[in-house]
């Protein structure tokens, strides 16, 4: 899902660039991705960085999926196919997973500027079988945080979409 709209802001395809896929133990995931996958001690997974690159080269975001690996031979090769997004490979395998976000919020750009983030998993059976994070580039996906004042007909408004905003931002 995220792909297509990042594909609509930039008014083009995306190419995916997998800078590394490999197999490591659950102490070796990355803060917070472990935490979210909850991998059991035994075992092993993939982790994999890529990033989603414009057709000139410009780094839209860049991602960190990890995955139980061995639970889905489908999803393994989803994620080791470094020739495209690992939701476009899922789809293309018929994998139907349900989506969880973990967080939303900011990040740092590698260059130190604050980007939007995306924390999210993907589970099978009531269990996560993969965690994505997605940093997005601050240049392309505006990461300000703009505070307003309501007016008076406003806080009707601001009342009822409240939940609905909260509960995306929990994932409840």
């Amino acid at each position: 899902m995220t792909t297509p709209l990042l594909q609509a802001l930039v008014h083009g395809p995306l190419l995916a660039r997998a800078d590394g896929v490999r197999t490591v133990g659950p102490a070796v995931l990355p803060p917070g991705i472990g935490e979210a996958l909850r991998p059991d001690i035994r075992d092993k997974c993939l982790l994999r960085r890529s990033r989603l690159l414009t057709v000139t080269g410009q780094t839209v975001s860049e991602n960190t999926v990890a995955a139980r690996s061995g639970v889905d031979p489908r999803v393994d090769k989803a994620v080791t196919d470094r020739s495209q997004p690992v939701g476009f490979a899922l789809a293309e395998a018929e994998v139907v997973l349900r989506r969880r976000i973990v967080h939303v919020g900011r990040a740092t750009w590698p260059d130190g500027t604050p980007c939007a983030v995306k924390t999210y998993t993907l589970d099978s059976d009531g269990r996560p079988l993969l965690c994505i994070r997605e940093l997005f580039n601050p240049f392309i996906v505006d990461a300000t945080v703009r505070v307003k004042e309501l007016t008076e007909m406003e806080p009707v408004r601001a009342a009822r979409s409240g939940p609905t905003v909260m509960s995306a931002l929990t994932g409840s």
